[in-house]
């Protein structure tokens, strides 16, 4: 099956422009699976440290907006995260589109950094029961993981004893951290058994900030990169084999049980 990642801007002239390009980048490939970064469709409204709901709201409304413009990709499933309001709680929700099935819910992010354009605990509301668990969706079992929670290993392992063939970190995160993000995802492969997919924000933020880009295609167990974004390569297809990851939960350190 083939697999693709990317890398969009945060500037909304500049996004539109790479918004094309990933159309015509699918329309070439037609790819099994898209993943879309982090809260994709609007401005980056943990960056300000005060919330504000009239904020909220716009960010909200944008990305329903954008909904209609997500069915029309050409690829078979679709996974990206919106902010949600219910009542008075705000969340951060990972969902996988497919024709047909339309919208459905994944995940939502419990897990929330607290510091300079990253004021999300201020912003977002955790789930009163968080939920680590996979769905399946046109025959592969997938689970995500919401940038920061990519940090806590512990979700990755649980992801690989649940059989996870495919996991899926959509990020926004900045440039001077690239590394770092990079090697774990690599080393979340090992641990879950699973192909890795990361996409990601780029270019020039709000107030200075430069955000990272570099989505990436990790292979199962070895953690070796099949593929990464750059400013060059907005988008990168690749084909992989389901069966490594369903073989790898029976390799070190899967099959491993912690009881």
């Amino acid at each position: 099956m083939k697999v693709t990642v990317c890398e969009l801007s945060d500037n909304e002239i500049r996004f539109m422009d790479d918004w094309n390009r990933l159309e015509d980048h699918l329309g070439c490939n037609n790819p099994d699976l898209l993943l879309l970064p982090e809260m994709p469709f609007s401005k980056w409204i943990a960056a300000e440290k005060r919330a504000n709901d009239a904020s909220k709201v716009r960010s909200a409304e944008r990305h329903e907006r954008w909904m209609i413009e997500v069915e029309q990709l050409s690829a078979r499933q679709i996974v990206y995260s919106k902010p949600i309001i219910s009542g008075d709680k705000y969340y951060n929700t990972a969902f996988v589109y497919e024709e047909g099935l339309g919208h459905r819910r994944i995940h939502t992010k419990s897990l929330f950094p607290e510091e300079p354009y990253f004021w999300e605990k201020t912003w977002y509301d955790r789930e009163d029961d968080p939920a680590f668990e996979l769905i399946e969706s046109g025959g592969l079992k997938i689970g995500v993981l919401l940038c920061t929670e990519m940090w806590f290993t512990e979700y990755a392992r649980q992801y690989g004893k649940q059989g996870i063939d495919i996991l899926l970190c959509p990020r926004a995160t900045g440039f001077a951290t690239i590394d770092q993000w990079v090697r774990c995802g690599q080393t979340l492969s090992i641990i879950s058994g699973a192909y890795c997919l990361s996409s990601n924000r780029s270019g020039p933020g709000d107030n200075g900030f430069r955000w990272g880009g570099n989505g990436w295609i990790a292979e199962p167990m070895t953690g070796r990169l099949l593929g990464t974004t750059g400013p060059s390569e907005k988008f990168v297809t690749t084909e992989i084999d389901i069966g490594r990851s369903r073989s790898a939960k029976k390799e070190y350190p899967l099959y491993v049980n912690g009881r």
